[in-house]
């Protein structure tokens, strides 16, 4: 075997500056200030701040210590964009997690079986606080038979069935004949959105929203005092179109957030599932998803050898035992200490089955080149 936003996708095989922005953001990813120590090219800030906007998600993760060593390493110009890029994703993020309150809320009441996965699962037990881990979108699973159930209570709570316009970053009400041809063949709900408009904004997020365009993205009406974003809900009844919810579902974990009682995968499907994630768009697209190994490397530490033997179980049950060789092995490169464990998979997974075809094993080969979008 051994071999978002954003978009930015460079070669960066070659150039200096390149690679120190590679070595710096995997430094944030890992949740640590880069080396301040080492000496940069004047282009490395414009490259380091590209490589941070491709990985947007983790910036609500970054410290006012991380921010300011990294005023040290980058133009006044663009760490500035960088604090308020970190400003801007911080508030929608918090804002999603306010308009999903009352659908989470009902669901609990109704006694619906279901668990918050991937980063909506994340945020909650592997960072300081919720809102640290941001996401486009807000995922959650629920049994087949729930999910009419589970979709009329998120219309109750202020949701509606919307499609996403191709050529602006805006949602319309949906067509239900399009749709339900959609969802026909896929393993999960459309878009389910709420338009929020905050009323908390300080002066100074609303400042930051307005003077960067980036973040326009996320926000609309971004130039006036009432800037509004969207809640998008994402309801799953498999977590692929091979894998069934079932399992997941019967061995969620409570945790307690904020007040908040919320269920989200143990740990064992949570890295089942990060790893099938992190590989399986990692190989078919480039440049994404280098941000989940914020998750992973907060993940991991967490796992003991029982955990981790159903884990193990689980991608062999599913053919993504390489994709958890791949994904795993590159953890030593953000310096992250692995259990002795993890290594062992490691050693025995870097060699395939004897015979086996790699398209049936799903060895697609080593993503790591793919995730910073060399070709």
């Amino acid at each position: 075997m051994d071999e978002a936003a954003g978009g930015h996708g460079s070669d960066t095989t070659g150039g200096s500056s390149a690679v120190q922005a590679e070595a710096d953001l995997m430094a944030l990813i890992a949740g640590v200030a880069p080396d301040a120590t080492v000496a940069r090219a004047s282009e490395n800030s414009g490259e380091l701040l590209a490589r941070m906007l491709d990985s947007w998600q983790i910036l609500p993760s970054l410290t006012t210590e991380v921010l300011k060593d990294l005023a040290a390493m980058m133009t006044p110009h663009d760490h500035l964009r960088t604090v308020r890029a970190c400003l801007a994703v911080t508030a929608f993020e918090r804002a999603q997690i306010a308009g999903c309150r009352d659908f989470l809320g009902e669901l609990q009441h109704a006694g619906l079986r279901h668990s918050l996965l991937k980063g909506a699962a994340s945020a909650c037990f592997l960072y300081p606080a919720r809102h640290m881990r941001a996401a486009w979108d807000f995922d959650l699973g629920v049994a087949w038979p729930d999910l009419e159930m589970a979709e009329g209570l998120a219309l109750k709570s202020g949701f509606h069935q919307a499609q996403r316009d191709p050529d602006l970053p805006r949602f319309y009400r949906a067509d239900r004949q399009l749709r339900a041809i959609v969802e026909e063949s896929h393993f999960e709900l459309g878009f389910l959105v709420r338009r929020l408009q905050p009323t908390n904004l300080d002066d100074e997020t609303k400042a930051a929203i307005a003077a960067e365009p980036w973040a326009h993205q996320f926000w609309h009406d971004a130039l006036t005092e009432a800037p509004w974003c969207y809640a998008v809900v994402d309801i799953h009844h498999k977590l692929s179109l091979d894998i069934e919810l079932d399992d997941l579902l019967a061995h969620v974990q409570t945790v307690e957030c904020a007040g908040e009682r919320l269920y989200v995968p143990d740990l064992a499907w949570s890295t089942a599932h990060l790893i099938y994630k992190l590989y399986w768009e990692g190989v078919h697209k480039y440049s994404k998803g280098l941000y989940q190994y914020a998750d992973l490397i907060r993940l991991v530490p967490r796992l003991d050898a029982a955990s981790f033997g159903r884990t193990v179980a689980i991608l062999d049950n599913y053919n993504l035992v390489a994709g958890g060789y791949y994904t795993l092995k590159h953890l030593a490169d953000f310096g992250v200490p692995l259990p002795s464990f993890v290594q062992d998979f490691i050693h025995d997974a870097r060699v395939p089955p004897e015979g086996a075809d790699p398209i049936e094993i799903n060895d697609l080969g080593d993503v790591w080149p793919k995730l910073w979008g060399r070709r």
